[in-house]
């Protein structure tokens, strides 16, 4: 492989992994709008974002592993490849948790008080904010991020704490819990969500410095 080959192959990983996190983020949007809005057609556009994301993880996945065995990269180059193939491994899991946010929130099911549903999508909106920006920051072209998602993760946490609890002391009052029950593993889905966007971006960080 020539180096004319190789940094287009490089180039060609990186823009790769910027698509599958598009593509999450879109999934993670499905999920949102079946929260606020369930719509029938959402499990099926749901179902096919989450394919498309898990034939991109194989797609970059050999590309990866292409440009390891074809050519031992220097450690900039090393650090990207490495960074990318632990990106994708959470972008993959963040469409899973965001399809399962879809099942979770089909129609049909006994609706929770739109205060709880408010809370619900405040604390999504946040999490999408962090998804979007470590995509953005896999676009930097070379500059590492320069906002640290880690404060918005801390407050995240605590409010995904406070809303798990207060969804808990729902499910022992009167009529079917089961609609607060799922709110609960919808709450803690948001908070993988945003655990693993963290993980993106903070990938970014690493993978881009210009440093040798």
């Amino acid at each position: 492989m020539s180096r004319t080959q190789y940094f287009a192959e490089l180039e060609s990983v990186r823009r790769n992994l910027i698509e599958m996190g598009e593509t999450t983020l879109a999934l993670l949007d499905e999920a949102l709008h079946a929260i606020s809005a369930p719509d029938p057609t959402l499990a099926e556009k749901a179902s096919e974002l989450e394919a498309q994301t898990d034939h991109q993880h194989r797609l970059i996945h050999a590309q990866c592993l292409s440009v390891i065995t074809r050519q031992a990269p220097v450690a900039r180059d090393a650090r990207l490849v490495t960074g990318v193939l632990d990106a994708i491994v959470d972008l993959e899991l963040i469409g899973d948790y965001s399809y399962e946010i879809v099942m979770l929130s089909a129609p049909g099911r006994r609706r929770a008080p739109s205060q709880v549903l408010s809370q619900i999508s405040d604390i999504g909106a946040k999490v999408r904010g962090i998804l979007a920006g470590a995509i953005d920051a896999w676009n930097a072209d070379g500059s590492p991020p320069t906002i640290s998602p880690r404060p918005q993760e801390a407050t995240i946490h605590a409010e995904c704490g406070v809303l798990y609890e207060k969804l808990s002391r729902l499910t022992s009052g009167p009529g079917d819990a089961s609609v607060f029950v799922d709110l609960m593993l919808v709450t803690r889905h948001l908070e993988r969500i945003m655990r693993h966007g963290v993980s993106v971006a903070v990938q970014a960080s690493g993978s881009m410095s210009t440093a040798p």
